[in-house]
């Protein structure tokens, strides 16, 4: 099997697509997944975030700052209203 996993630079779009609607796949609604942020994936104009959820909201995911302290790799149920 041919390993295609190491897009160039004008590609990266595709796998990261690929990579959200697998999380989508394995999430459960209003289910979201711990991830610490290391300097090559800080969001640019949120430096300062160290932690976020990516997690499953009607059907698609989203990713927002933590702002409690969790292990990396925790699954969280939330508890998210609709606004």
């Amino acid at each position: 099997m041919e390993d295609i996993t190491q897009p160039d630079e004008m590609n990266w779009q595709i796998p990261a697509l690929i990579f959200a609607k697998t999380i989508n796949l394995i999430l459960d609604e209003n289910q979201g997944i711990v991830v610490n942020l290391e300097q090559n994936t800080k969001i640019s104009g949120h430096e300062e975030v160290e932690q976020v959820i990516v997690y499953k909201k009607n059907g698609e995911i989203h990713i927002a700052p933590s702002e409690d302290k969790f292990d990396e790799g925790s699954a969280l149920n939330l508890n998210i209203s609709e606004n």
